[in-house]
């Protein structure tokens, strides 16, 4: 079915094409990691053919926007073009260094949520404490750190700053990955603590509180990271 809001004119298909594409992604409709639709099916959606897509898609994957993968189809894995270009500049620096630089951007980022939160930012990091309680009821970790990732990265939409935003953006997988290698079993619970502490805090518009405890929550994060042969300690 054809979106007729959205339907590129016939001149600059490509180009307008490459822009639905962008704009579907910035708004979420496929975060980073998920997989398109086939072909056929966008094609079909936005009234272009195949070859036009085929185009706009390549283009995406040259910036790394997307990726193709034969046999498996395209995946989303950044959400512009500024952040495939971090992710992959990142993608080079060791676990501690990408930890640091996460300290770095949280914990301002907290003490501006602290600030600007909008009363559905501070429903949603409820609703996330809510579920992390429920999920370590249950001792499912994967679920736990799904949400943890979930809460950090929606403390940082709330500060409300784009570029701070797509700098956590760039170091999301190796965020992910530092809970999965540096978070046993049985730390979840008081992490969940921590992550509900610094919620009362931002609802309380407290910025040095909640900046404080953003710090308290992530240093120990980096101290746990292995260090690199070579590194200064």
């Amino acid at each position: 079915m054809t979106h007729a809001s959205e339907a590129p004119k016939r001149s600059a298909l490509v180009g307008q094409l490459i822009d639905i594409l962008q704009r579907n992604i910035q708004a979420g409709r496929w975060p980073v990691g998920a997989k398109l639709p086939t072909e056929a099916e966008l094609s079909t959606e936005y009234g272009v053919s195949r070859i036009t897509f085929r185009q706009a898609v390549q283009a995406l994957v040259h910036v790394g926007v997307l990726e193709t993968v034969q046999g498996s189809g395209t995946f989303v894995r950044a959400t512009t073009e500024l952040d495939a270009v971090l992710t992959r500049y990142v993608g080079g620096e060791d676990l501690t260094t990408v930890l640091e630089v996460r300290l770095a951007i949280e914990s301002e980022a907290t003490a501006l949520a602290a600030v600007r939160a909008a009363p559905g930012d501070i429903a949603v990091l409820e609703e996330i404490i809510a579920a992390s309680r429920a999920a370590l009821a249950r001792q499912d970790g994967e679920e736990l750190t799904q949400l943890s990732t979930r809460f950090h990265r929606t403390i940082v939409q709330a500060a409300g700053n784009t570029i701070l935003a797509h700098f956590y953006q760039a170091i999301h997988d190796g965020a992910e990955r530092s809970v999965r290698e540096t978070t046993a079993p049985e730390d979840f619970g008081a992490f969940v603590d921590q992550h509900a502490a610094i919620v009362e805090a931002i609802q309380e518009r407290n910025s040095g509180r909640a900046q404080q405890l953003a710090r308290a929550h992530l240093a120990p994060l980096v101290l746990a990271a292995p260090t690199q042969p070579g590194r200064p300690q």
